[in-house]
């Protein structure tokens, strides 16, 4: 069997795939054309105009493979086992340029990902790895990953996020929310493998009473049981339960790098319920602050303590912005209000949808989630050993993070005073750590912190000061005292810093 080669510019691309899917795949003419103008040009279209493709084929996807063997093999109709590759750069490419090592340096740097074609007709988009520099619309912060792929025999890295559409029946929305999940992390983490369509059947065999395949879709609590077998220590959220916090705890999580897992809804009636990531936001811009409103909180304690003192809150999670979707009806990095998640779709039913729950996929070791961490950072501010003066105002942004990429940022920051960065680098931490900056609006539009609260991720207790790792804020270190066993007090002018944004990449 030999690999045929085709290399085509975005202006061919559709057509060039077309035909393929009539001489490989034994599609219908017109039904081929059908394909192209409904399902190739809408996906292609988002993407750069400057795109060169190469397409190989036959190729052999690991995901399709997968779900061959275990149901389309055994189904009257023939299915071919093999899917094409599309392989996308940036800017005109040759074949003669994959066998000369200084043109294979220019295509790395070019180099925009994959998209596999599958015969799934009519949903013939598998498994794929786009950068979002891909996109024509960008101006966004997202998670993405390094995963490795080869174009024409050549060793490629491509960096982005999972994506695949669903085939309808041995993956639906969630299956594939799962995959690119578990995708994602097991390229990032060792911890973590990846797993194929059949194993997340597998894995939903112990707590189901029926049968999975064809796939009539997953709840909520289906999907978080699959995560959690996987090794991740799932918390669900639903709007029922934190009503107001609801979208701010998403935005923190967000913020903090993790993909989060979505389900949306319509109705009453419902005729829409859909799955999908989110996985980032658009960048931030000054107006977006000027329009920030101040932030009012529903727990008593904390509301009546600002009142006392004249204080006033701006929260980084509930600036007004859109967010990044992984969608399996749509091309990967679509944007969106949380308000109104599926509004891309243009139908007044999808319109309609509202998230009602998300689930965040922790490390298993994190045991101090969100809601008590930002509520412990926000007590100890008001109250704890360095309380804010009265009539001031700040700006806070909250996240979770890895001890060991922050402290490599910290050790980097060259305007992070010598004093706090010492004690920031000395401190023992766990894995993982809240951390809250503290700013000003005016601050935070130049990138910029003047103190912050570095919480212990692993520590669920909250009586007193437990969690607390260290502060900074007020010209005051607090810092903890192994021989006492206490917080202690250190007087130190503290200098406006650099903001840590290593959680997301900006394209």
């Amino acid at each position: 069997m030999t690999i045929e080669k085709y290399i085509t510019p975005k202006a061919d691309l559709t057509e060039q795939i077309r035909k393929l899917l009539v001489t490989e795949f034994g599609l219908h003419e017109a039904y081929s054309k059908i394909i192209k103008d409904f399902i190739l040009e809408k996906h292609f279209e988002q993407y750069i105009d400057t795109l060169y493709a190469l397409i190989e084929i036959p190729y052999v996807d690991k995901v399709f493979r997968d779900s061959y063997y275990h149901y389309f093999s055994s189904k009257l109709n023939s299915y071919n086992r093999d899917c094409i590759r599309v392989s996308l750069f940036d800017g005109e490419i040759k074949d003669e340029m994959f066998r000369r090592q200084e043109d294979v340096e220019d295509l790395s740097n070019r180099y925009l990902g994959f998209i596999v074609i599958r015969p799934t007709v009519p949903h013939i988009i598998g498994r794929s790895v786009l950068s979002p520099n891909a996109k024509k619309e960008k101006n966004f912060n997202v998670c993405t990953v390094k995963i490795p792929s080869t174009v024409d025999c050549i060793k490629f890295t491509i960096e982005g996020f999972p994506h695949s559409s669903q085939d309808t029946e041995t993956i639906t929305c969630a299956e594939t929310t799962v995959w690119a999940i578990m995708e994602y992390f097991s390229n990032k983490y060792a911890e973590y493998k990846p797993v194929l369509p059949s194993k997340i059947i597998e894995t939903l065999n112990k707590v189901s009473s029926e049968r999975q395949i064809p796939s009539k879709g997953l709840n909520i609590q289906q999907i978080s049981f699959a995560l959690k077998e996987f090794g991740f220590g799932t918390r669900i959220y639903s709007k029922v339960q934190f009503l107001d916090d609801f979208e701010r705890l998403l935005s923190c999580y967000v913020e903090s790098g993790l993909p989060i897992i979505v389900g949306i809804e319509n109705g009453p009636p419902t005729t829409v319920a859909h799955a999908m990531l989110c996985i980032g936001h658009s960048k931030i811009e000054d107006l977006m602050i000027d329009n920030l409103l101040e932030e009012k909180f529903v727990d008593s304690a904390i509301s009546d303590k600002i009142a006392i003192k004249n204080l006033k809150f701006f929260d980084f999670d509930s600036i007004e912005k859109e967010f990044i979707f992984i969608d399996d009806n749509h091309p990967a990095f679509q944007k969106s209000l949380l308000e109104t998640p599926a509004k891309y779709y243009g139908k007044a039913d999808w319109d309609a949808c509202k998230i009602t729950h998300f689930i965040a996929p922790f490390y298993t070791k994190i045991y101090l989630e969100a809601y008590e961490a930002k509520s412990f950072a926000i007590r100890y501010l008001l109250g704890g050993m360095l309380p804010l003066v009265d009539n001031t105002e700040l700006f806070i942004r909250f996240y979770l993070t890895s001890s060991r990429s922050y402290k490599n940022e910290v050790a980097l920051n060259q305007t992070i005073q010598d004093e706090l960065k010492v004690v920031i680098l000395e401190t023992a931490m766990p894995k993982f750590i809240w951390v809250t900056e503290i700013s000003s609006k005016d601050d935070i539009k130049r990138g910029e912190a003047l103190g912050l609260i570095i919480i212990d991720a692993t520590e669920a207790k909250l009586f007193i000061v437990k969690p607390l790792l260290l502060a900074a804020y007020n010209d005051t270190i607090v810092t903890f005292d192994p021989a006492s066993r206490l917080f202690i007090k250190n007087t130190v002018p503290l200098h406006k810093f650099q903001i840590y944004t290593h959680n997301l990449k900006g394209y």
